[in-house]
């Protein structure tokens, strides 16, 4: 019997739970213990397949605890690709490139298994040293002097009472930092091995940056037990502050997720995506015949003429300076350069029915299309969207935006990203809060690039590609603390 020709073609990524938004370029840390594997299986035939079953086998750390859950799917359309999520939780995984095994079986075919890396860091802050370290396999990252443009007051403070939460949410907006890059083991030659083989060693500051902005969030939402605590610490305000729109407790925590991930990627941004300030310092210090590199440093600043919104692109004029230190000296190379946000979406448009009778399902029809005219398809884009119950006190569900052809989806890839919420599943909770089913909804949209780059991909030319921006956003930040900042709904739809 042929084997079921469905496939996990790219690398598994990480996704937080509680926020449901993407980690950078999908890297798994464990200084957040609960988080979910997600995967791209695509169905590599040209027909549709029925009665299709997705499990995840196993991962090769035994310190990843798999909850285990098979997928079942009564269609999977031919060239389409889906997506499926396993909860794990990854208080015990070691730093490194584990393997993930997922069998896809489907109605006339043998089962089929996939074998996948992910990639997995460890982030820890040092109360001692007020510094953060990244340990993976080709080394450690301290990250030190953190530099950021803090939020304004309301964004912290409960409305209940008016106090501030023990760990505030962000969004903190990074403008500088010092990076010492520790190899494992000291090289010789200009480069020393790139994280996993694959991303820059910016991408692992900005997971840094990123976790310690989450675990706020995780904190208040959850409460201990989720994150590691040792992950906490303190950022060096500067002016003017950041606002945006502030997230009621225990509803919103996607929203302030969102906004943290949109702030923090300032920092990939001003550090360039065709090489980093680590890459193109050490280029311009080439050490001596025999000499080995015993650590590096990149030390960085940069203003933003305007604020780093989702899918814009904004700018960064930014400083740094690499310095490279050898058994045989030291060596130094400065730059000053503007950067601009690559990861860019020119127009998102929302399509939803204006009107639902009570106990029909909501849907959303969305397309998020590039400053080159293209559109985002299938798996280039992990969608999602939030729909706000009726009243000012109003609930927010999440579910996912798929181009997969399933659903109220048109057809796998064409561009449509399309989502489903079933009212029934929020009447319960909403009777529980006292609030109504009826009445208006409203409907945000968002939307992180994913990293597609095949395996065996050279690593200088995978690290160009890096995923886990945010392109589109329903949120906006200001500097301006004059300027009103909506959370801006794309549609409503009235449940009558």
């Amino acid at each position: 019997m042929t084997a079921t020709p469905l496939q996990v073609l790219s690398r598994p990524f990480a996704v937080e739970p509680i926020t449901h938004v993407m980690l950078p370029d999908g890297i798994f840390d464990n200084a957040i213990y609960n988080l979910e594997i997600t995967c791209h299986v695509t169905n590599t035939s040209s027909a549709d397949l029925t009665d299709v079953e997705v499990y995840l086998e196993g991962v090769s750390d035994p310190g990843v605890a798999v909850v285990p859950q098979t997928h079942t799917l009564p269609r999977v359309p031919a060239n389409a690709t889906v997506t499926v999520s396993w909860r794990a939780n990854f208080e015990n995984a070691s730093p490194g490139k584990p393997r993930v095994s997922v069998v896809a079986t489907a109605a006339g075919f043998s089962s089929r298994r996939s074998l996948s890396q992910i990639f997995v860091t460890q982030t820890r802050f040092d109360t001692t040293a007020q510094a953060w370290t990244c340990t993976l396999d080709e080394g450690t990252l301290t990250m030190s002097k953190v530099k950021v443009i803090g939020p304004g007051d309301a964004w912290d403070r409960d409305p209940a009472d008016g106090k501030c939460h023990d760990t505030p949410l962000g969004p903190w907006v990074p403008v500088g930092f010092t990076a010492e890059w520790q190899p494992n083991p000291a090289y010789e030659g200009v480069h020393g091995d790139l994280p996993f083989s694959d991303p820059w060693w910016k991408v692992v500051a900005l997971i840094v940056f990123i976790i310690a902005a989450l675990v706020g969030i995780i904190a208040a939402a959850a409460g201990a037990g989720t994150f590691n605590v040792g992950v906490k610490g303190t950022f060096e305000e500067t002016d003017p502050s950041v606002s945006c729109c502030t997230p009621a407790p225990k509803t919103e925590w996607t929203v302030a997720g969102v906004a943290g991930v949109v702030a923090s990627v300032a920092l990939a941004v001003a550090c360039s995506d065709a090489a980093d300030p680590w890459w193109r310092g050490q280029e311009a210090t080439p050490p001596g015949a025999g000499e080995k590199t015993l650590a590096e440093k990149v030390e960085a600043s940069w203003s933003l003429p305007q604020a780093p919104n989702a899918g814009e692109a904004y700018t960064a004029d930014v400083e740094w300076t690499y310095t490279r230190t050898t058994d045989a000296g030291t060596y130094t190379h400065s730059v000053s350069e503007t950067q601009t946000n690559i990861h860019v979406c020119d127009d998102v448009t929302v399509t939803t029915p204006s009107v639902v009778h009570l106990w029909d399902p909501l849907w959303v029809n969305a397309t998020f299309t590039r400053p080159d005219t293209s559109q985002f398809r299938g798996p280039e884009l992990y969608g999602l969207c939030v729909f706000r119950s009726p009243g000012p006190d109003g609930l927010f569900f999440v579910e996912r935006l798929t181009d997969d052809g399933l659903g109220k989806d048109p057809a796998a890839n064409d561009g449509t990203y399309a989502a489903t919420f079933d009212l029934e599943r929020a009447a319960g909770i909403l009777a529980k809060n006292k609030l109504p089913v009826d009445g208006r909804w409203r409907v945000f949209v968002y939307g992180q690039d994913v990293n597609l780059t095949k395996p065996g991909t050279p690593p200088e030319v995978a690290a160009q590609t890096i995923g886990g921006f945010m392109v589109a956003s329903a949120l906006t930040l200001t500097f301006d603390p004059n300027l009103p900042c909506p959370l801006k709904a794309q549609a409503v739809i009235d449940v009558v």
